[in-house]
């Protein structure tokens, strides 16, 4: 597994935006978090976004083998 994003917190209703590089797809990602998010699939980007009512999340995100 590759990491993409390490241990990147994202405040309350705010977005992390990872840049389409190659061939990378939604279903290529492995996130794990604290808390609860959503994911958004845009033709330049993915989008993860905080989705939980409280506070900032903290995420991994790595790709599959």
């Amino acid at each position: 597994m590759a990491i993409i994003k390490d241990s990147v917190i994202i405040p309350l209703n705010r977005p992390l935006f990872i840049p389409k590089q190659g061939d990378l797809k939604v279903e290529d990602l492995v996130i794990e978090s604290n808390g609860g998010y959503k994911v958004i699939d845009k033709p330049e980007c993915i989008i993860v976004q905080n989705d939980h009512c409280c506070r900032s999340i903290k995420v991994t995100i790595k790709t599959k083998e």
